[in-house]
């Protein structure tokens, strides 16, 4: 069996579900395998889930999802619960969306599209179903229906930038590229800080062959998202290996990994991809020591000495490597760079040329070499470099900034303005390519505009040390001497010395690639070329630059709309709740306000059911904004989900005297007032709330509800019946309705009302026993039956259904078949007294006296003091009479 991870796993795996970017799916997607290595498995499931929620279409996360749901049957256990919440509670929406979700995860859409059709005839009026249903009818390849879904999930919410992306990317995938379009830049219009609308609006503007927008639009979803432009090595579970075991001599404190696996390499490469190096180089021992893949480990080690500048270490393992794979290109090309930075340049220039020799096409090797030939008084060679590296790899930023320094350095100020503009149109926010630029306008002189490009650079990477010791000498020559204290003081804080713009070398390392400045006593100045009268700046470029660094032109404001959460709410709003948790979390870290994201986090939780964490996250919005609405709203339904009456009660007191005048509040402490016990007080409030908010149906359900407990039947009805008259699609309505006509003796009415509501929701479990109940009261038996068994297709094992068509079934006088129905009952509950006391009435009308008495004798044994037990005593004798008589020879 597997083992429980130890403390420093725990702590670990923690640390890293911290740092992890929370709209980034290939994150979450390598944290679920970290997750399942230490034999985690329904946080590994979770993980992955929240993966395909952001990314539907990322493979690698479904296919580990199904491999560790094989494993471990984590969804049929899910599956199980959420249709006993359902049985339990037809009306849970929340759950049966939750359920729809889960068969659309699992890749079972048609079951996915039966549970949110329901949700959606129970909540017409609800975008969110229509757009989960769209998502599951694009699983299994309808994309009409898809379309058709998101087409009404508009209608119903017009102002929804996040259903009008999901409309656009529907009509994109049908090739509807200019409809597509219009949907998409209206969803831009409704929120414009809504990453998602602008990243596929650039994937529309490409097909439409209008590029320089395409591009425009994709800069901007990453600016607003930076995760939509990283790429990662995403991990897989491996196939067939099962979960982590103890080893026969556990060793140390914690339980060593079965050998032959990769948990210890795989944590290794997260450490080292979010730069906990010495993390890394820990996780990487361990998997030596455990015997995983040896040669992706030593490449690892290696790697991380090399990012640590341990370079003998790293040296040493790349030539073993090297040993065992001569003529691999990217292992020459990294020995290089150790050589390079311990200040072996021949020797690294000679490792580059191995590896361009060797792969002609490694644009990171001939950027390296152009960097070592860039210290040479010829720079021909070094500009040859480079621009074979652009030629082979025109998106390598890293060499076209070499390129625009070598220019600069030789005081060709043209071409390295031109350079670095190229590589602005790419990446407007690029803080080295703008520190570049303010550094060839003060050699220019043109100290203002230069100002302007370090403050870009400063405000693109504030912790650049560089970019504020610029700043600060700027602002000296204009005079502004106190901002130039300010910006050395910042500089020296997060750098004592002053080194200038360096050449970068640029590695291949396992799954992404990396760039190491070059050490600052191998980028000293060279001298330059004498220019004399020839040089000429064209002053129409640098009246471009200019205008590309005028204020109108500068990144829009951190947090710009008047709801910096609009886009967040918006996703909460349709269900996508892993989105919404993103986004608030990208908008927390543009510059929102934490105490509204930490109320939006609230909701969320609430949303998926763990009202524990949300109480908590309403808790600390509190800390900092004390009579916060929201915060103080959603405390109130938590605690009243959570029943604890008095303790909502007491915040709903808070919650009306902040907002007196709010019908939602006085709504709020109705039912927390109701839970409490306080009719007479909770039908005063939502009274009043009914009168401040007229057109809600949902507060005249509550009316009808609060009246209906206070034994006001009269009430009831009349709050009902105008709760019905708004919105006919109320099913809860309706079926509380059928229960006060029947209870006032209206038997026709009562059954036109649970006809109603089983109509509106036919998995609703209690609707469909209540009119199952009144047909056979009005001898209406077989039609009670056909309700029953239509319900069971639906639902086979709801144990009230099954025993009352067993009743029923007695009642049209099939005995035979009630008790098959009665003893499938008994199979999943073996003490049930009425399926017990019924398979005996069943069992004797056919005869079988000794079966009949066996059952009524097990009733009594469960409950001798119980209501049927007095009647199974007297059939059971009764029934031994007739067995005695039939037994006994005529005459």
């Amino acid at each position: 069996m597997s083992v429980a991870p130890s403390e420093r796993d725990l702590s670990v795996l923690r640390s890293l579900a911290r740092r992890i970017d929370p709209s980034d799916p290939g994150a979450h997607n390598n944290l679920g395998v970290l997750y399942y290595e230490r034999g985690l498995h329904s946080e590994a499931i979770a993980s992955f889930a929240r993966a395909l929620e952001l990314d539907p279409r990322m493979t690698v996360a479904q296919e580990n999802l199904e491999l560790v749901q094989r494993e471990t049957g984590y969804y049929d256990q899910l599956v199980a619960e959420l249709r006993e919440q359902l049985q339990q509670d037809p009306q849970n929406e929340a759950a049966r969306l939750e359920l729809g979700k889960t068969y659309a995860t699992l890749g079972h859409y048609d079951e996915a599209v039966d549970q949110l059709e329901a949700l959606q005839r129970q909540a017409p009026h609800d975008p969110s179903a229509l757009v989960q249903l769209g998502l599951a009818e694009q699983g299994r390849g309808r994309q009409d229906r898809a379309t058709a879904a998101f087409e009404q999930a508009c209608a119903l919410d017009p102002l929804s930038s996040v259903v009008r992306v999901h409309l656009g990317q529907s009509l994109y995938n049908t090739g509807l590229y200019d409809q597509a379009l219009l949907t998409l830049v209206d969803a831009v219009h409704l929120a414009p800080n809504n990453p998602q609308a602008h990243y596929l609006l650039g994937f529309v503007y490409g097909e439409l062959g209008r590029h320089d927008e395409a591009r425009a639009a994709t800069r901007k979803a990453m600016e607003l998202s930076p995760a939509l432009g990283s790429a990662h090595a995403n991990l897989r579970v491996e196939k067939g290996r099962p979960a982590p075991r103890a080893a026969p001599e556990p060793q140390g404190d914690g339980p060593r990994l079965a050998r032959g696996g990769r948990a210890h390499l795989n944590l290794g490469l997260a450490f080292r991809q979010r730069g906990y190096l010495a993390e890394a180089l820990r996780e990487y021992r361990l998997s030596l020591e455990e015997g995983e893949d040896r040669e992706a480990t030593l490449q690892g080690l290696a790697e991380v000495h090399l990012l640590r500048r341990d370079f003998a270490p790293a040296l040493e393992l790349y030539e073993t490597l090297l040993q065992r794979q001569p003529g691999n290109a990217r292992l020459h090309n990294d020995k290089a760079v150790c050589l390079h930075q311990a200040g072996r340049r021949e020797e690294a220039r000679e490792q580059y040329r191995r590896a361009t020799d060797l792969d002609p096409s490694n644009g990171l090797a001939w950027n390296n070499l152009g960097v070592v030939r860039a210290m040479e008084p010829d720079d021909q060679p070094a500009l040859a470099a480079f621009q074979a590296a652009l030629r082979v790899r025109p998106d390598l930023a890293a060499a076209r900034l070499n390129l625009a320094l070598l220019h600069a350095q030789r005081h060709r100020y043209q071409l390295a303005v031109d350079t670095y503009r190229e590589v602005l149109r790419e990446r407007p926010d690029h803080p080295v390519a703008w520190n570049g630029i303010g550094q060839v306008l003060m050699n220019l002189k043109q100290f203002t505009e230069a100002r302007n490009a370090f403050a870009r650079s400063v405000e693109a990477d504030p912790e650049s040390a560089i970019a504020h010791y610029n700043l600060g000498f700027c602002l000296s020559q204009l005079g502004q001497f106190d901002d130039a204290l300010r910006e050395t003081k910042r500089a020296l804080e997060l750098d004592p010395y002053y080194v200038p713009q360096r050449f970068t070398l640029t590695v291949d390392l396992q799954f992404e690639e990396s760039e190491i400045p070059v050490a600052a006593d191998l980028s000293a100045d060279v001298g330059a070329v004498t220019l004399g009268d020839e040089f000429q700046f064209e002053a129409a470029a640098l009246d471009q630059v200019f205008a590309e660094l005028a204020p109108e032109e500068a990144r829009p404001e951190a947090v710009s709309e008047a709801d910096p959460f609009a886009v967040a709410r918006d996703l909460l709003d349709k269900g996508l709740l892993e989105a919404a948790t993103a986004e608030v979390s990208q908008v927390i870290r543009r510059g929102g306000p934490v105490a509204s994201g930490t109320t939006l986090l609230g909701r969320i939780f609430a949303r998926r059911g763990l009202h524990g964490e949300a109480l908590e996250r309403f808790r600390a919005a509190q800390v900092d904004q004390p009579d916060s609405y929201e915060a103080l709203l959603g405390e109130t339904q938590t605690l009243t989900a959570l029943g604890r009456g008095s303790d909502a009660l007491e915040v709903a007191e808070r919650l009306v005297a902040v907002s007196p005048g709010s019908g939602d509040a006085l709504a709020a402490r109705a039912r927390a007032r109701l839970l409490a016990g306080d009719r007479h007080g909770a039908r005063i409030d939502v009274e009043e709330a009914t009168r401040r908010l007229p057109g809600r149906g949902d507060l005249l359900l509550l009316l009808g509800s609060v009246a209906r407990q206070s034994g006001d039947r009269g009430g009831a009805r009349a709050a009902y019946r105008s709760a019905l008259q708004l919105d006919p699609a109320l099913m809860q309505a309706w079926y509380e309705l059928g229960a006060v006509e029947e209870e006032l003796g209206d038997l026709a009415e009562a059954r036109m009302a649970y006809r109603h509501a089983v109509g509106l929701l036919p998995t609703h479990l209690e609707a469909t026993l209540a009119l199952a109940f009144l047909l056979r009261r009005e001898d209406h038996a077989d039609e009670a039956v056909n309700l029953l068994v239509d319900y069971l297709l639906a639902e086979p094992i709801a144990l009230p259904a099954l025993t009352l068509l067993g009743q029923a079934l007695l009642d049209t006088r099939r005995p035979e078949e009630a008790v098959v129905v009665f003893r499938r009952v008994l199979q999943y509950t073996s003490d049930d007294l009425s399926a017990l006391f019924h398979l005996g009435v069943a069992s004797a009308r056919l005869r079988r006296y000794d079966d009949a008495v066996q059952a009524w004798e097990r009733v009594v044994d469960v409950s001798p003091t119980g209501p049927l037990a007095a009647m199974a005593r007297q059939h059971a004798r009764s029934a031994r009479d007739l067995a005695r008589i039939l037994a006994t020879p005529e005459g």
